[in-house]
């Protein structure tokens, strides 16, 4: 199609390609927000399997040195848990949710075919009380999740080794299927967290590759020291 010469061009004009471009450069949650239901051609790229796979139901923003995570607006999140998800739900295998967001979304509906989940910007106490208490998040973890990655929030005041080494041991008792792991360590941020790791009976028959940040050499040891049978890939 020549549209060099077009001055009235539409968006409904482009081809599916240059369409498909310009949505993977937009905000996922603003394109399922903003333009499902507008037109069947829109909702047959859109809610894509190949689209829709990989879903980030957070809102960043670049104002910041660092990256910042918020969570997106209620009516927004009110729509997509109402109106998008309960079409999509099969075909999401990698969901990104932050502590806000994360019950409604895991809470309306199942996802029989997700496998990778990343939970972004979560307080130690709130992502402690999670693994704990939330039956379906602890059900997903235990039956369904391979890979998981954890961000750990950014607060003036550094998360406990001794806490988060009980949760980094807790994760791994529960996923049963873990095969690839990062905890705390999605962003290079002005605080890192670090472990104490010898107060905590920590192993995996089943993990392959590892990224975490660890207090001492002796905790680096202590990850090598056959806890890990599979591990091939240790990131610190």
């Amino acid at each position: 199609m020549n549209i060099s010469n077009n001055d009235n061009l539409n968006i409904l004009d482009l081809p599916n390609e240059l369409l498909l471009i310009i949505f993977n450069k937009l905000n996922k949650v603003d394109v399922l927000y903003s333009l499902v239901d507008i037109t069947q051609r829109f909702d047959q790229l859109i809610l894509d399997p190949f689209y829709i796979r990989n879903l980030n139901i957070t809102s960043m923003s670049m104002k910041s040195f660092y990256d910042r995570i918020y969570s997106i607006d209620n009516q927004v999140l009110d729509r997509i848990c109402k109106n998008i998800l309960p079409r999509i739900y099969r075909q999401i295998n990698e969901l990104i949710v932050e502590q806000y967001s994360m019950e409604r979304v895991l809470h309306t509906i199942n996802y029989p075919q997700l496998y990778s989940l990343t939970l972004m910007d979560f307080s130690e106490e709130v992502l402690f009380n999670y693994l704990t208490s939330n039956t379906i998040l602890r059900k997903l973890l235990i039956e369904q999740i391979t890979c998981l990655k954890i961000d750990v929030k950014d607060e003036p005041t550094e998360p406990s080794p001794e806490t988060l080494s009980i949760m980094f041991a807790l994760i791994l008792s529960l996923c049963k299927r873990l095969i690839k792991t990062s905890f705390c360590q999605l962003h290079n941020r002005s605080t890192f967290c670090t472990y104490d790791l010898s107060s905590t009976n920590i192993k995996s028959s089943t993990l392959t590759e590892l990224k975490i940040q660890v207090e001492t050499f002796d905790d680096c040891l202590y990850l090598l020291d056959e806890r890990f049978n599979c591990l091939s890939t240790l990131i610190i």
